[in-house]
């Protein structure tokens, strides 16, 4: 029915009932039309005996009320139609009682006032579902107010590969964020907020929502904090600290802000910290000359010893990442934890600059070696995790550091050239094993890179965090990132987790040729779309994942 402009100006005749009297919770039918020569008293009077008649309802049981409009007007004509019921029924009719009073409603008032009526609207006064009458038929509010502007979304378009965005590594990167509510990294209206000001493909506009949001929640920490609500600060700490992190995450080392923004995302947690009653304690692990930052997790003061996992990250996560993907949830089930930083990740290459290394077993040996001398870490229970490319760096120290009794990748990395090459034409390869063609190999890579803006941000990360000045140059660093000679030395028994749909650097292959690959005692586990966990690291699904990596150090450390 075409949209009507009503001027209206209710000129009450009064209360025309058949039966008199007036019963508050009895229903009542209020007809509105336009100014006519009916005799509205009889109209009314006889459709009261034939709605009677046609339901069985007694006439006594409902009131009857006429009211005129002064004017229907429709494109710009005085039109004198349609006629408007508005039905009062009570709340122990049931629909069929409702839908039976509208036709016979209808039906006499057709025939006592000659409108036809699929002119006559009637509506219960808060309708429900099934309870409108309109051209001539009883109906639904959902369809009469007819179809959306816009179709519904296709089932593809709302897969997680669509998540908010077409710009991959935005999708990457906000399901990653997404999935840090569940262990306090984040809050679902605050994201929303953040990605409703991001434009697809554009850093900056990242950035500054990202950093916006950041900056708001670290000024309301404070004020809890100066307030007194400890608690309430340490959780604000935490989401700023996560949303500082995400806005430098396309930064890298080109802009300053990116530094600024890494820095207020640790400095940040380093406020939270200091709010953990000495839960989470910050440390530096002597390394060389210098020292590697890291974090000291612990499930409470007891001083009790307990079964230690040592965690890190890959190629761009961060300690403080860690401790939301899983640090805080072995912390629950009885552990402590040691996250640390090495060469190429979080502090030790955003302060040091001291990019990735090859022989990883260089950087464990400290770690392993200051982690035993805390007093409440059981020497005989260690274990080792690593995330992304973490797959190649943890299993690499396994085959020489023989103090750690378990191995967790997520997923395994067999070499890590390998994985890159499967993002390149073949032609890439060829020339970097030649160690020829290295202006067309950039040429290539930088063809690609501009193509795809997830192996864009990718490689971008490698070349500063391997200090690598360009693509040919990374690629023969990667070369010796590979298990070839030392995963047959390998003895620590291994959990290798994967996911199905996992294709950052061919992650998914590389975690099976290297479970193949495995001689130690080992097991395999891989997630899928059927609870969200087929991505990288089981992005945005922190939970599904901890949970399954931990069950099985749990069988085996026994918390």
């Amino acid at each position: 029915m075409a949209l009507c402009l009503f001027v209206s100006i209710f000129l009450w005749q009064g209360a025309a009932s058949a039966s008199g009297g007036l019963v508050p919770e009895d229903p009542m039918v209020r007809v509105s039309y336009v100014p006519t020569d009916l005799d509205v008293v009889s109209v009314l009077a006889s459709v009261s005996k034939d709605v009677s008649k046609a339901t069985g309802l007694k006439e006594s049981f409902i009131t009857y009320y006429w009211q005129t409009f002064d004017a229907i007007v429709y494109e710009g004509k005085n039109i004198d139609r349609p006629l408007f019921v508005d039905l009062y029924v009570p709340g122990f009719f049931s629909d069929d009682d409702v839908q039976g009073l509208m036709v016979a409603l209808a039906d006499a008032l057709e025939e006592h006032t000659g409108v036809d009526k699929k002119w006559i609207f009637i509506h219960t006064h808060f309708p429900l579902p099934g309870q409108v009458f309109i051209s001539g038929e009883v109906t639904d509010w959902d369809v009469y107010r007819g179809k959306p502007n816009n179709d519904p979304r296709d089932i593809a378009e709302r897969a997680l590969d669509k998540f908010l965005f077409n710009d991959g590594a935005f999708v990457f990167q906000s399901l990653w964020r997404f999935g840090l509510t569940a262990t306090g990294g984040a809050d679902m209206g605050e994201l929303l907020t953040i990605t409703s000001q991001v434009k697809d493909f554009d850093k900056e506009s990242w950035y500054r929502a990202w950093h916006g949001m950041a900056v708001k929640v670290r000024s309301m920490a404070l004020e809890f904090a100066t307030s007194g609500h400890a608690v309430s600060a340490q959780e604000a700490y935490l989401r700023a600290s996560n949303y500082f992190r995400a806005s430098c995450i396309y930064m890298y080392n080109t802009d300053p802000r990116g530094f600024t923004a890494w820095k207020n995302g640790r400095d940040a947690f380093l406020k939270a910290a200091g709010l953990s009653n000495g839960r989470i304690k910050p440390v530096r692990i002597p390394y060389e000359k210098t020292t590697l930052q890291g974090y000291f997790v612990t499930p409470d003061n007891s001083g009790k010893k307990r079964p230690t996992l040592l965690i890190q990250t890959g190629l761009d996560g961060t300690a403080e990442d860690l401790y939301f993907i899983i640090g805080t949830q072995a912390a629950k089930r009885g552990y402590n934890c040691l996250i640390f930083e090495g060469p190429g990740q979080g502090a030790t290459i955003h302060e040091q600059k001291i990019p990735f290394r090859y022989d990883w077993e260089k950087v464990v040996t400290p770690v392993v070696d200051f982690v035993l001398k805390q007093p409440q870490v059981d020497a005989k229970r260690v274990a080792l995790l690593g995330y992304s490319m973490g797959g190649y760096l943890v299993p690499r120290a396994l085959a020489y550091e023989k103090r750690i009794r378990w191995g967790i990748v997520d997923s395994g990395v067999y070499s890590v050239f390998d994985g890159t090459m499967t993002k390149f034409p073949a032609e890439v390869r060829k020339a970097v094993e030649a160690s020829k063609d290295k202006d067309i190999v950039n040429a290539l890579a930088a063809t690609e890179m501009e193509a795809h803006p997830e192996l864009d941000q990718f490689i971008s990360q490698m070349l500063w965090t391997f200090q690598a000045p360009t693509p040919y140059d990374l690629f023969k660093k990667l070369q010796k990132f590979t298990l070839e000679q030392s995963i047959g030395k390998i003895t620590a028994e291994m959990l290798v987790a994967n996911s199905s749909q996992d294709q950052v650097a061919g992650s998914a292959e590389q975690g099976r040729i290297f479970y193949n690959a495995l001689q130690a005692p080992k097991t395999f586990l891989e997630f899928d779309a059927s609870q969200g966990g087929q991505f990288h690291c089981q992005l945005g699904a922190p939970m599904l994942s901890s949970e399954r990596l931990l069950n099985w150090l749990d069988e085996r450390a026994k918390p």
